[in-house]
């Protein structure tokens, strides 16, 4: 879902509740992994290890990095996947309420309670569940996902 979402969020196609379109370069690219203008949080805080939390100088690192404009899209998307150590939290703040308006984040967890309401406050929470059996084609995961 956050990859689609991704991918709708740097969609060039113009009307809006077309996207994505996969067909794009921007969605195509988004799609592959490679569009520089999605970001994940492992190139804040490094691939070795996927469940290591996101500390404070790494947030500082996504901050500094989220002012800088998008290199191919209208926007960039910053995927959080990590769990958010409470420095890291505090550290993006002002970023969350008051970025640049082409920024976006996903931040993506298990538990809403995980992160501090202060921070909670200053997002749109979607709960989801999976998809079932019956919506596992990746035709089908959009159009599940374009409902979000």
């Amino acid at each position: 879902l956050a990859r689609i979402l991704a991918q709708a969020l740097v969609c060039s196609r113009p009307e809006l509740e077309e996207r994505p379109c996969g067909l794009c370069r921007d969605c195509r690219k988004a799609a592959e992994g490679i569009h520089p203008d999605v970001i994940w949080a492992e190139q804040f805080t490094g691939p070795e290890d996927k469940g290591a939390e996101v500390k404070i100088a790494a947030a500082r690192a996504l901050r500094q990095d989220a002012y800088i404009r998008p290199n191919e899209a209208a926007r960039k998307v910053y995927l959080i996947d990590r769990p958010l150590n409470g420095n890291a939290q505090n550290a993006l703040l002002k970023l969350l309420e008051d970025g640049p308006a082409y920024a976006a984040f996903l931040i993506l967890t298990d538990n809403a309670a995980s992160l501090l309401e202060t921070v909670r406050s200053r997002c749109l929470l979607f709960q989801t569940t999976p998809p079932r059996a019956d919506e596992v084609s990746d035709t089908a995961q959009v159009q599940w996902a374009s409902r979000w």
